[in-house]
């Protein structure tokens, strides 16, 4: 996708370093009865994010992956700042980056924005594992391979550290 094709907003966004940036159509239901975007609807806007990032860009042998070592992605923490009131009239762009891997976890931060003016409507923070059986797997060097590719860039991998819960300050 010509990230230009998609909207200014969708440049801005890449030009801050986000290289999957796409078009979000949020659903009458997404506007709660005051006529604004709904928290949990961003939420699920986020997620779905996350699975387009997968399907569109990593591909299929990730997912084949997935399925036949039974692991699962899941979402560890996800931490989201609502910055403005989306409304029905307009349109929006999405993006998503992954920052680092630390220990078995990868870091992920993720922005909404209005189309036209990429005015801030949220941004997410978001610590992603791989579980088998209920248990946090590592993530194989070859997934960390084909998102380097998206990105443009290593991601770096740094030893897990024990902190205090929440996105780093």
């Amino acid at each position: 996708m010509g990230v230009s094709a998609v909207s200014p907003a969708a440049v801005v966004l890449h030009d801050e370093g986000y290289r999957f940036v796409l078009p979000i159509a949020p659903e009458p239901t997404d506007f709660d009865a005051q006529g604004h975007l709904n928290n949990a609807s961003i939420v699920r806007i986020f997620n779905d994010i996350r699975v387009a990032y997968v399907q569109d860009r990593v591909g299929h042998a990730w997912r084949a992956h997935l399925s036949a070592e039974r692991i699962v992605v899941v979402a560890r923490e996800l931490h989201v700042l609502y910055e403005s009131e989306g409304l029905p009239s307009e349109r929006y762009v999405g993006a998503m980056r992954y920052v680092r891997r630390e220990g078995r976890a990868a870091i992920i931060e993720q922005r909404l924005v209005e189309a036209g003016s990429a005015r801030a409507i949220a941004r997410a923070w978001v610590v992603q594992l791989l579980a088998r059986d209920g248990s946090a797997v590592a993530f194989p060097d070859f997934y960390f391979a084909l998102v380097a590719e998206i990105e443009g860039r290593e991601i770096e991998q740094l030893p897990s550290v024990r902190r205090a819960w929440g996105p780093p300050s």
